[in-house]
């Protein structure tokens, strides 16, 4: 909840500030028709508009994406820039003042598609914000940010990736996770955030009995509950409640070692 409230105000502060550069430059011919003051608060009506239509879809395509297990960031894209149409048809219907000088869905359909990727931009950078906030906090990712070079264990039968978390994750690892340029470590009892690429994190997981079921999941077998058919794929269960999706080109693998069960 914590993190998601400030994600929001950081979305929220970064449309204020677009809107204060829309008022400041007076694009499409506002520059005067009113004061600085008028013309942000215009803008930022524009922008709240757009994001209020926006940002909810955002949320659905990525959703969408991960249940399709297609490439998240094409997904999403594509769907604003498809969603930029019923913001310009519901504009053209409700603000024939606000936008007379745009000339009719010529100028209508262009400046819509700017303020959805507008809007898409913000999400982006909150996102990153609210990451490198969170990592900054956190002991673990502190110390694996000093350094690129890869972590040394001093006990064989720990994985070298485990010498990247703090003390406080004491649990064995269930999963990792794939969170843009960071990996969600998932324990039974609580997670932290590290700076590295999933790719990175699991070669440091060499030598523990699990396997990288999707593009953005690594899972240990001893950190599966269940799994369950989902579509033409499956879904496991882990230990603390999280759910991960298994690609299908590793339904097969799963299959022989008997995670998976028909």
């Amino acid at each position: 909840m914590r993190k998601s409230i400030r994600q929001l105000l950081l979305e929220l502060w970064a449309v204020l500030l677009l809107a204060s550069i829309g008022g400041f430059m007076g694009p499409f011919g506002t520059y005067n028709d009113d004061g600085l003051v008028s013309r942000i608060v215009h803008w930022w009506q524009l922008l709240m508009g757009a994001y209020v239509l926006i940002r909810p879809s955002i949320i659905g395509l990525s959703h969408l994406a991960v249940k399709t297990d297609l490439p998240k960031q094409t997904v999403v894209f594509w769907g604003v820039v498809v969603l930029s149409v019923p913001l310009s048809i519901l504009w053209r219907n409700i603000g024939q003042d606000e936008f007379r000088k745009l000339d009719g869905y010529a100028g209508l359909l262009p400046f819509s598609l700017l303020c959805a990727l507008a809007v898409l931009g913000v999400t982006q950078w909150a996102l990153h914000a609210d990451k490198r906030l969170r990592v900054a906090r956190s002991p673990a990712a502190q110390a694996s940010s000093l350094s690129d070079e890869p972590a040394k264990s001093g006990n064989p039968s720990e994985p070298v990736f485990k010498k990247r978390l703090s003390p406080a994750f004491f649990s064995p690892i269930i999963a990792l996770q794939s969170e843009d340029h960071y990996v969600r470590v998932h324990g039974e009892k609580g997670s932290e955030l590290v700076l590295i690429r999933l790719r990175d994190a699991v070669a440091e997981m060499e030598g523990a009995d699990g396997w990288q079921v999707h593009r953005s999941w690594w899972v240990a077998r001893n950190g599966i509950v269940r799994a369950t058919p989902s579509g033409r794929s499956w879904a496991l269960t882990l230990k603390n409640g999280s759910t991960a999706l298994v690609a299908r080109d590793m339904i097969e693998r799963l299959k022989a070692t008997g995670v998976l069960k028909v």
